[in-house]
């Protein structure tokens, strides 16, 4: 299989025979993002209060994401709002404040971003993404695919990763998310007549 670089698909599967399939859409993005290395035989299991705040997010994500279709300046403030309320209620030395804007391809089953380090194949990490306009914080773990050199001066590496299975509530905020992209940029193409 071919590395992926950035404006490329991160999640296209290339068969025996040569034939892709796409596993969901995807969008190329900027994101606010860190990552650390976990252990893939550690267990994890989320709390109540984390299965909670993650079923918020995610209805809380939708509401955001209707609002946007009715009034953009709505949606930024409610997503605003969603962002501020994240802060406020974490320490000062949480990962979450030590977001970096990175060069994502993103879509519901993966993901490839830009690094300034290499990471190996099967290699398990956890990314925390802030997703902007919506301003939702989405802690998903993936499984490193392949590392490649990335083409612009900006940054090393390019890093394609597949989301562990059985994230289904966190993968449907980043489906979510990446709808809404979609969405906004058909409206931007609609108002641009060239």
């Amino acid at each position: 299989m071919e590395a992926v670089k950035p404006g490329e698909d991160a999640t296209t599967m290339t068969d025996s025979n040569g034939s892709t399939e796409r596993d969901f859409f995807r969008i190329d993005d900027e994101v606010r993002l860190n990552w650390t290395r976990v252990d893939p035989d550690a267990v994890r299991t989320d709390t109540d209060r984390e299965t909670e705040l993650m079923e918020l997010n995610l209805y809380l994500h939708d509401l955001i994401s209707t609002a946007f279709g009715d009034s953009a300046v709505v949606g930024e403030a409610l997503g605003l709002l969603n962002r501020k309320i994240e802060l406020l209620t974490n320490n000062e030395d949480s990962p979450l404040l030590n977001l970096q804007a990175v060069p994502v391809n993103l879509s519901g089953s993966g993901m490839a971003f830009a690094a300034a380090e290499a990471l190996d194949p099967e290699e398990c990490i956890e990314i925390t993404m802030l997703l902007q306009p919506a301003n939702t914080i989405v802690r998903v773990q993936a499984q490193i695919i392949s590392t490649t050199t990335y083409p612009e001066a900006d940054w090393d590496y390019w890093v394609r990763a597949k989301y562990n299975p059985r994230q289904e509530m966190v993968t449907e905020q980043i489906v979510q998310h990446v709808n809404l992209k979609q969405l906004q940029s058909l409206a931007a193409r609609n108002e641009d007549p060239e």
